[in-house]
């Protein structure tokens, strides 16, 4: 990607935009957010920590995405509309709806941790759903990860899991998912993965967590080869649910999601999954 527009210019806006930066994943990076003398300052100093930690990535800012100029991607990451921790889903429609008019058939990741709504939103205003993700599963998962490698006493590299469902309060993680070592965590501790996403209930992650999720989202689309991670997309009939966006493992490259991957889910599982689906059907099409 040569430019990616970065929608907002608070903590996590700034993390994910110097995260962009330092791994050179686009060319330039564009914050945009209405009070653009906070971006700009924003901007200004990731740029100039460029030469000392050794990328070279222009870094603007803008007012408006009207005035962002070209770009190829566009991250929603902490906009005032999304500022608070649990934004209202009407809130979160409404800018979805608002930005189907100016993406066209670029690609929007949402970064923030409340995406439902808007993934939701945009695809149903218009936007195909390959081109529309949301990126915090893939955060959720390291934070279970992270967990997981305390309860076991293992380093974290050494542990997978994925993420499906509509963390964190409808967290489902497939039993065989969890492994350490190649190992499902069950059949060396049977309390591990209970006591880990006991752990994760209620908790959204922080802005350094969601940044580098988008980061690594960003990454796998600007691949030529697909990566699958957990990540939020809107169902076509996948899992048997459609219009609704949670988590699911899916291929993503070349600026799209390639494919939702489904995988056996055992009963308790599937259970939970399909909780979480009507649970966002009730709120995308009856709230």
């Amino acid at each position: 990607m040569h430019s990616i527009a970065i929608l907002g210019a608070g903590d996590l806006a700034a993390t994910l935009a110097r995260r962009i930066a330092e791994q050179e994943l686009a060319r330039r990076v564009i914050l945009v957010d209405a009070d653009e003398p906070r971006a700009r300052g924003k901007a200004l100093d990731i740029a100039q920590s460029g030469p000392v930690e050794g990328f070279d990535v222009q870094v603007e800012a803008a007012a408006s995405l009207a005035a962002a100029g070209a770009f190829d991607a566009l991250v929603i990451a902490d906009p005032p509309e999304l500022a608070a921790p649990r934004v209202p889903p009407a809130r979160a429609r409404v800018l979805g709806e608002s930005l189907v008019a100016v993406m066209g058939n670029r690609v929007l990741v949402v970064a923030a941790a409340s995406a439902s709504a808007l993934i939701e939103a945009a695809v149903r205003k218009g936007m195909s759903r390959e081109r529309v993700v949301g990126s915090a599963p893939v955060a959720y998962a390291g934070a279970l990860t992270r967990r997981l490698a305390t309860e076991m006493q293992v380093e974290p590299r050494a542990v997978s899991a994925l993420v499906l469902g509509l963390p964190p309060d409808q967290l489902v993680i497939p039993r065989e998912s969890a492994c350490v070592g190649g190992v499902p965590v069950d059949r060396l501790s049977p309390v591990a993965l209970r006591r880990a996403m006991a752990g994760l209930a209620g908790r959204v992650p922080g802005p350094v967590a969601l940044a580098a999720a988008a980061a690594r989202v960003l990454r796998a689309l600007g691949g030529s080869r697909p990566s699958m991670l957990g990540v939020l997309v809107s169902l076509q009939g996948e899992y048997g649910h459609r219009g609704v966006a949670v988590a699911v493992p899916a291929r993503l490259a070349a600026g799209r999601v390639e494919s939702v991957v489904e995988v056996p889910l055992e009963p308790v599982d599937r259970v939970a999954f399909d909780r979480a689906a009507q649970q966002r059907f009730q709120e995308a099409y009856w709230a």
